[in-house]
């Protein structure tokens, strides 16, 4: 089982800690990548909707203001389908996480433990509208 990583980043050129693994940024970190040689061939996408094409997950790691201005409904529209979001950062605000959770997506969040409480409240009102 293995995933097919995508990588976008509207400043960032090359990864080149990946690239020259064995050696950047210096020999003795080379154990760093360990078995992730594959990585040394990733490279990193300028068009953002390209990169969401047909993604099961999106990883927020950077708060660059591309992601921060990213809106759910347009991400979704983008990959085709609801993905598991991870906001590493808190790149997203709880009306954002709310509408990744009514679209269907599953978003976790560091020092987020609220998400857990809106997404139950999301499910009972599906609930309630189901039933009328």
């Amino acid at each position: 089982m293995g995933a097919e990583i995508r990588v976008h980043d509207p400043y960032v050129e090359q990864w080149w800690e990946f690239v020259g693994q064995e050696s950047y940024p210096h020999k003795s970190l080379r154990t760093f990548f360990h078995n992730q040689k594959k990585l040394s061939d990733l490279k990193v996408q300028k068009n953002l909707a390209d990169a969401f094409n047909g993604i099961d997950a999106l990883v927020l790691a950077v708060r660059h203001k591309a992601y921060l201005d990213l809106d759910p409904e347009e991400v979704i529209k983008a990959v085709g389908n609801p993905v598991a979001v991870i906001d590493c950062f808190g790149l997203l605000d709880d009306r954002k996480i709310k509408g990744y959770l009514q679209l269907g997506c599953e978003v976790k969040g560091l020092g987020r433990g609220h998400i857990r409480r809106m997404k139950e409240e999301i499910r009972k009102d599906k609930r309630y509208f189901h039933e009328q």
